[in-house]
């Protein structure tokens, strides 16, 4: 039962990477500007309270810059997906905190995880406050988006706790003393070093993503592999200094990601190559071909998005990343040893 609730809640939050990347592309993110954890639950009512939240959202520069003369409909286009987001975070602690007291006060949890659940639990509220602090950000002068990298650490830390959750779920199916025997996790000490690489190879991807998306890169350079007819685009490090075009230059962000992407594709691919040749136990081997069936899916998606320009297109690839890092997590997760 522990492990199922997990495992939903695992899944819960990769839909929210969903909805938050629909927020993104539509820039919908800032168009509640008040935060309010309980009294939030209710959205406007009446025409006049619809008219007071349109008033705020009028006194920021992403509507004086970029939204002047919206009506209230099209206010209300980006107020709903924003509202969305944030019932879903709220949906994420009532799924995660409930069921947490009942199996803490049935006894249902080993005594051992009950502070890393505890404090799983209290991880997803400072996510909920990097994620206004991240929102707060695009009301400052000057801006009409918030900040990117606000934005990649309010990512960054929703795809740990994600990965967080699911590794637990994985350890409350597979405790310590049902892993491999010493002796056999060593002989498998290469294909977990694999995973390993896997990981942090996806993970350095998925960081360059977030300042893809954040600049919306996605929407410059629409072919491949060539950008503007070149490996390499003309104006990588158009911005001074030079370190900022890792992060605000558009060419450069959607470069960078590209090239991690590849290499990621190329380490994870040999990773699934080297586990089949292993001859692995039959868990393990799963765990590998899902990551490698996942890692095609991934590369399809991320390159049909450029290409096409289809923003649906490019949110499910965004809730691929998730999955596939979970996938190279499971990997390395079914090829450990028993503790000495």
């Amino acid at each position: 039962m522990v492990a199922i609730w997990l495992f939903v809640s695992f899944a819960l939050i990769v839909e929210m990477f969903g909805i938050g990347a629909y927020v993104q592309n539509m820039n919908a993110g800032l168009s509640i500007m008040t935060w309010q954890p309980v009294s939030g639950v209710i959205p406007p009512l009446t025409h006049a309270a619809w008219e007071r939240m349109f008033a705020l959202y009028k006194t920021i520069p992403q509507y004086k810059d970029l939204n002047r003369g919206m009506d209230l409909a099209g206010f209300k286009a980006i107020f709903w997906p924003e509202w969305i987001h944030r019932m879903w975070g709220r949906l994420l602690g009532f799924d995660f905190g409930v069921p947490l007291a009942w199996f803490l006060w049935t006894g249902r949890i080993e005594r051992r995880l009950r502070p890393w659940l505890v404090t799983l639990f209290v991880l997803g509220g400072v996510q909920g406050l990097i994620g206004w602090w991240m929102v707060a950000s695009g009301f400052q002068p000057g801006l009409t988006e918030v900040s990117v990298f606000r934005l990649s650490v309010h990512y960054c830390f929703a795809t740990l706790l994600a990965i967080a959750v699911f590794a637990t779920a994985l350890t409350v199916l597979k405790p310590a003393e049902a892993r491999l025997p010493p002796a056999e996790a060593a002989r498998y000490a290469g294909a977990r070093r694999m995973a390993m690489g896997s990981i942090v190879l996806i993970s350095i991807a998925i960081v360059a993503g977030t300042f893809l998306s954040g600049t919306h890169a996605y929407t410059i350079d629409n072919t491949f592999p060539l950008m503007q007819g070149r490996w390499v685009p003309p104006d990588y490090a158009a911005l001074h200094p030079f370190w900022t075009n890792f992060f605000l230059n558009k060419a450069a962000t959607q470069f960078n990601h590209r090239l991690l992407g590849t290499v990621a594709a190329v380490g994870v691919l040999a990773a699934v190559v080297a586990a089949i040749r292993a001859d692995l136990p039959a868990r393990a081997r799963d765990a590998f071909l899902v990551m490698g069936a996942l890692l095609i899916v991934q590369y399809i998606l991320g390159v049909t998005t450029l290409v096409s320009k289809i923003l649906d297109i490019g949110i499910v690839h965004q809730l691929n990343a998730v999955l596939l890092l979970a996938a190279a997590v499971w990997a390395w997760f079914e090829l450990r040893g028993r503790p000495a």
